[in-house]
């Protein structure tokens, strides 16, 4: 009852059917459905018979005008749940998808040790980390939350200069990591220009101090650096049954979990622990 009040509330604008078949089949995955057609079809709520049940579900599916209503709804529920936090913890990140041809970029609210989706967005493959996409996912972000509400978005590496910057410009602060070539630049030794694995890490997470990311001009992005090399986990390589492989990705993977953490970050008023802790939630 609590989710279907929340879940009314969110879904208020929109028609009554839709509201009704969607509360319906989120009820049907809270009761153990997959998500496949008809295994929610068989887990709807109510006497209708099964292949009634499918069909309805098929038919919310195919709905054009849900299609249309998801942004909005995405939206609403952003500000349901972000409305009464002055403070929010969002990490943004890409993630394979059931189809190689696609990835999701994904926002979702770090709350008590665990992630609550806000938004998503299913993007073609090769228009993965496209800054436009980025852009405007961060705007559609940033028009769900109150503007007095305090945002620190937390990325892993990936994410460019320009997406640092474009959340500057909204007012929050982010988090993220550094990898690849790329050069910085301490304040402190504001001459020497040095890369990544330049640095000496130990397994005490150190602060840097301020500097640039960057050496192009028209790419640089102010900031703080933060440093940590983190414990190994000793994880072997061991794959689901039936789970698709992605070897470049489990590649690259274990690549970054043996690389030191180089943490960028616009604000400086957490301790490096406190920085470290952020970011690997």
């Amino acid at each position: 009852k609590v989710c279907q009040k929340f879940f009314r509330g969110a879904l208020a604008p929109f028609h009554q059917y839709r509201q009704n078949a969607l509360l319906d089949a989120t009820v049907a995955l809270t009761r153990g459905a997959s998500l496949t057609l008809t295994s929610i079809g068989r887990y709807l709520p109510g006497g209708a018979q099964v292949k009634h049940k499918i069909k309805r579900v098929d038919r919310l599916l195919g709905n054009t005008a849900l299609h249309d209503d998801i942004p909005l709804i995405f939206k609403n529920i952003t500000s349901l749940l972000t409305r009464r936090l002055s403070w929010c913890v969002i990490a943004v990140d890409w993630s394979g998808y059931p189809s190689q041809a696609f990835h999701v970029l994904r926002a979702s609210l770090i709350c008590d040790g665990r992630s609550i989706p806000l938004m998503s967005q299913i993007v073609p493959s090769k228009k993965q980390q496209n800054s436009l996409i980025q852009r405007a996912f961060l705007d559609s972000l940033s028009a769900a939350i109150a503007p007095e509400t305090r945002v620190l978005i937390v990325t892993d590496a990936g994410f460019q200069n320009a997406w640092f910057r474009h959340i500057k410009t909204l007012g929050w602060d982010f988090i993220g990591r550094v990898r690849g070539n790329i050069h910085l630049r301490l304040d402190k030794k504001p001459e020497c220009w040095i890369r990544r694995h330049e640095l000496q890490a130990t397994n005490k997470p150190e602060y840097l101090g301020p500097g640039t990311l960057a050496r192009a001009e028209y790419a640089r992005c102010e900031g703080h650096f933060y440093l940590h090399k983190k414990e190994s986990a000793s994880r072997k390589n061991k794959r689901a049954r039936c789970r698709i492989s992605r070897y470049s990705q489990a590649q690259d993977g274990r690549a970054a979990a043996k690389e030191p953490w180089l943490i960028f970050s616009s604000t400086a008023e957490f301790k490096p622990r406190e920085v470290m802790k952020l970011y690997g939630r």
